[in-house]
Parts: structure tokens; sequence; C-alpha cells
């Protein structure tokens, strides 16, 4: 079923109308945006773009787009091996240190 704007709970016709004007038109565009997207708006801060993305995905039964901090390479398997044997290594040393 699709949903619209206005079936996301806080947003009325006038806002609707506003996120239409800043190419969000649909449920789908709104959750693609993201937080920064929807900040863009007027009249949406942090907090509100927040709730309205986790209104907005449980319409869809989609989660939100999550803002990265960084853009990080993704680690292959080998990679994450790696990291956890080093994991291992430092946990090891720790335990081996505090013997008296």
């Amino acid at each position: 079923m699709k949903h619209a704007l206005t079936d996301i709970p806080g947003i009325g016709e006038s806002t609707a109308a506003i996120l239409g004007e800043h190419g969000i038109d649909s449920v789908k565009a709104l959750i693609k945006g993201g937080t920064k997207g929807l900040m863009q708006v007027p009249g949406f801060g942090e907090k509100r773009a927040a709730v309205t993305l986790e209104a907005a995905a449980s319409l869809k039964d989609e989660k939100p787009k999550k803002e990265k901090k960084a853009d990080k390479p993704k680690k292959g398997k080998d990679a994450k091996k790696k990291d956890k044997k080093k994991k291992k290594k430092k946990k090891k040393k720790k335990k081996g240190s505090c013997r008296t």
C-alpha cells in the first residue's frame, strides 16, 4: 500500500506542501533523504526529523537511513578476521600483565 505524507503523524497538509516544495513528495523520498535531507526543510530540526523518519519507516516497514559519522571503506572478511585476532591478542596481554 502506498502511503501519503499526511499519513505520517505530525505531517499535515501544509507541512506536506512545504516538503513537496523541497522535492520530498512521497514517504519513500522522505526516507531516502535521511535526517540531513529533512533538516533542509524549514521547521525540521534534528529531533523532529528523526521522529518523522521513524514514523515514516514504520509506515513503510523500512529502517530510516542513518547518517554515517565518517565514510569508512567497508572491510572484507579477511580484514574483519584480522581485527578479531588483534583484539584477542590485546585482551590476552591485558590479562597477562595483571598477574603479580
